[in-house]
C-alpha cells in the first residue's frame, strides 16, 4: 500500500479496536468499548455525518439500553413514543405495551438524530470518528489486524488489536473473515426514498 508519492505510510498501534462503520451500530458499539476503558475509534467513509434517515424507530430493547446507560433522556425529547406498530409492512401490528417493560414501546426518531446523539456520546468519551476514510481491506496476523484505508491523503495501512465489522450488508471486514451472509432477497415492494430531517 503506498501514497502517490511511493511512500508506504504504516501507522503504529494505537488503538484497540477500530471500528469499521459510524452508523448507530458502531457508535453505539464504539461508546460500550469506551466505557470499559478500550481505546477506540471508528472509521467511516462518509465525511459528513448522516442526514438521510433510512430508519426512523428504536425498539423497545434498544430504547432498554439507552435508559441503562443514561442516555434516554437525550433521546426521548426528539422524537415520539409509539405503542403498537408493524413489522417489515406485515399487517398484523405488535402490541409493544404488553411487553414486561417500562418501555413498552417504539422511539419515533430519524436515523441522522440517532446518530448524531451517539456520536456525541462518542466524543465524550474520547472515542476517535475519523470521517472520510474508507477501509477497503483489512487482514489478521500474529500481532493484531492491518486494515487498508483510503482517506484524504492517500492511502495508509492502520494497525489495531481488533477490528469490528459494522459496515453494513456489503461489510469489509465480514467478507475479510470468511463470514457468510446467508439469507434471501426481500420480497417486500420498494419503498418510497427517505425523509430528510
Amino acid at each position: 500500500m503506498f501514497t502517490k508519492g511511493g511512500q508506504e505510510r504504516v501507522t503504529s498501534v494505537k488503538d484497540d479496536v477500530i471500528v469499521v462503520g459510524g452508523g448507530p451500530t458502531g457508535l453505539m458499539l464504539a461508546c460500550e468499548l469506551a466505557l470499559t476503558g478500550v481505546r477506540t475509534r471508528v472509521l467511516e467513509r462518509r465525511t459528513e455525518p448522516q442526514r438521510d434517515s433510512r430508519a426512523l424507530t428504536l425498539h423497545p430493547r434498544s430504547v432498554e439500553l439507552l435508559d441503562q446507560r443514561g442516555l434516554l433522556d437525550r433521546f426521548l425529547p426528539l422524537g415520539r413514543t409509539v405503542p403498537g406498530w408493524h413489522f417489515a409492512q406485515l399487517p398484523t401490528r405488535l402490541d409493544f405495551s404488553r411487553l414486561d417493560s417500562r418501555h413498552g414501546y417504539t422511539l419515533f426518531i430519524p436515523q441522522a438524530r440517532t446518530e448524531a446523539l451517539l456520536a456525541e456520546r462518542a466524543a465524550e468519551l474520547g472515542v476517535e470518528i475519523t470521517r472520510g476514510h474508507e477501509v477497503t481491506g483489512v487482514r489478521q496476523d500474529e500481532d493484531g489486524i492491518e486494515a487498508e484505508v483510503r482517506g484524504p491523503g492517500g492511502v495508509e495501512t492502520v494497525r489495531a488489536r481488533y477490528a469490528v465489522g459494522c459496515d453494513g450488508g456489503r461489510s469489509v471486514v465480514r467478507r475479510a473473515a470468511g463470514i457468510g451472509f446467508p439469507g434471501t432477497d426481500e420480497t417486500a415492494p420498494a419503498r418510497a426514498s427517505p425523509t430528510r430531517s
